[in-house]
């Protein structure tokens, strides 16, 4: 997907995730997300159903630990081009997962995305915090180019924060 002259606003629209209807895409997107599980010796098959089991994983933990999350689907153009799952509370908007599928990657959508975060967490006095694979590097430029600084790390992951300039 290109970047061309269109404002990217008038590109971009998010709207709830509808389940069951749009789980096969749900399954899709995070199975492109997992270079890891690609980069394995498993067949094509045994990669699919090891992605299945840990979205089914993913799924159920973000649902139990954030019952009043937000998950939306991005829509770009009109099509679904990844999801973008978020939690709010007084002091914080923690980013639970972005994804974008590979087509519609590169085209602005995630940074726009982001930096529309970035302003809701400043007009109401909030950080946004949120975790990266440490395999992600291309994704970790990327939030280190939106001035997103490291807070902590797990053996999988970093963990990372924007905050308004004080």
């Amino acid at each position: 997907m290109d970047k061309d002259t269109t404002n990217l606003a008038d590109r971009i629209e998010l709207r709830p995730v509808v389940l069951p209807d749009e789980e096969d895409f749900l399954i899709e997107l995070y199975y492109t997300t997992r270079e890891d599980i690609h980069l394995t010796q498993l067949d094509e098959a045994q990669k699919r159903e090891f992605s299945l089991m840990q979205y089914r994983l993913q799924k159920d933990h973000y649902a139990a630990h954030y019952p009043d999350s937000t998950h939306d689907m991005i829509l770009f153009d009109g099509e679904r081009a990844g999801r973008f799952w978020t939690n709010r509370d007084e002091t914080e908007i923690l980013g639970i997962d972005l994804a974008i599928l590979p087509a519609y990657r590169n085209a602005g959508i995630g940074t726009f995305l982001l930096k529309s975060v970035f302003d809701e967490a400043a007009r109401t006095n909030r950080v946004f915090n949120f975790h990266v694979l440490r395999m992600n590097v291309k994704a970790i430029r990327l939030y280190e180019r939106l001035n997103c600084k490291f807070t902590g790390e797990t053996p999988s992951h970093f963990m990372m924060q924007w905050r308004a300039a004080q």
